[in-house]
């Protein structure tokens, strides 16, 4: 007697081993969709005690006492990916079937996105695995809410296919070491530079200090700006004071704002003097990403 367990994400997908059980007199436990049951076209057999067992689910009582048995058992393989389509579809029917999900927006959702960005960090600098795994997943439910709620939207619609279908093709065309034949590891160097190559050639970008995310913490944002500045050829003397030191306390003169947002202001202030210079030394004939130290010097305080 056997058992063919099918995949309960594709249960029309048959076992290769289980094709001759298909004109054969079977059994189906009760969550078998009828579309399948349909391919297998042989007789039902309810009460026959020597029929084919057909399941989608391995902890169902009557593959249980089959298994227990010793009965032979054919199962589907288990294919990479197949618990996220699970997640992706349960994830549905929440946000059709649930009260408090079908109300959720982009927006409503912020505050939980960024808290369980910071319980998955914080994780990752305890070391802790078991929490790392539980982190991940709970930001993996953010990625697939948002993607849901982006598949309702009136216009530029996308799902979660969009999603994964963009980072395919973005890692794709970032990652030209993929085709590269040899089985050593390429060179950091290299792939970093060809990745930056890949990347410029996808955004055309008018500012060092475009796509930066504005709302990242004061501290981190200072560090971006900094960061793709110097690298963009700013000499280190143009970086005011202000961005390298924070001063924790109560400022009067702005109302007693916090650090974070004292530091938050200076680097917009600072990025805007970069904006500034680089709309000059384009008036110039000067591409931002081709501006030297002196160009950078010559066109600071400058407005395109």
């Amino acid at each position: 007697m056997t058992v063919v367990l099918l995949d309960p994400v594709r249960p029309t997908q048959v076992p290769v081993d289980a094709v001759e059980f298909l004109g054969e007199p079977v059994q189906f436990t009760e969550e078998v969709p009828v579309r399948v049951r349909w391919l297998f076209s042989g007789t039902a057999a309810p009460d026959a005690v020597d029929a084919v067992l057909v399941s989608t689910d391995p902890a169902n009582p009557d593959v249980q006492e089959r298994i227990g048995l010793g009965e032979r058992i054919i199962a589907a393989e288990k294919l990479p990916g197949d618990d996220l389509i699970a997640a992706v579809r349960l994830m549905d029917r929440l946000r059709t079937l649930g009260g408090w999900e079908a109300q959720q927006t982009h927006e409503s959702l912020r505050g939980y996105l960024l808290e369980e960005t910071y319980e998955l960090l914080d994780a990752i600098a305890a070391g802790n695995l078991v929490d790392l795994r539980e982190e991940l997943g709970d930001l993996l439910l953010q990625v697939l809410f948002h993607s849901r709620i982006a598949q309702d939207a009136a216009e530029n619609a996308f799902d979660v296919d969009d999603v994964a279908a963009g980072l395919v093709a973005k890692l794709t065309h970032r990652s030209p070491h993929l085709g590269r034949t040899g089985n050593g590891p390429i060179d950091i160097a290299e792939q970093e530079r060809a990745w930056e190559e890949q990347k410029a050639s996808e955004k055309a970008r008018g500012s060092c200090v475009d796509g930066i995310a504005l709302s990242q913490p004061s501290l981190a944002l200072a560090q971006k700006v900094i960061g793709r500045a110097t690298k963009a050829g700013l000499p280190d003397e143009l970086i005011p004071d202000g961005l390298r030191v924070v001063h924790i306390g109560v400022d009067h003169s702005h109302g007693g704002d916090s650090a974070e947002d004292m530091l938050r202001r200076r680097v917009l202030d600072f990025a805007s003097l970069i904006r500034n210079a680089e709309a000059s030394a384009r008036n110039a004939g000067i591409a931002p990403g081709e501006m030297s130290a002196l160009d950078w010097i010559e066109h600071w305080g400058l407005r395109g």
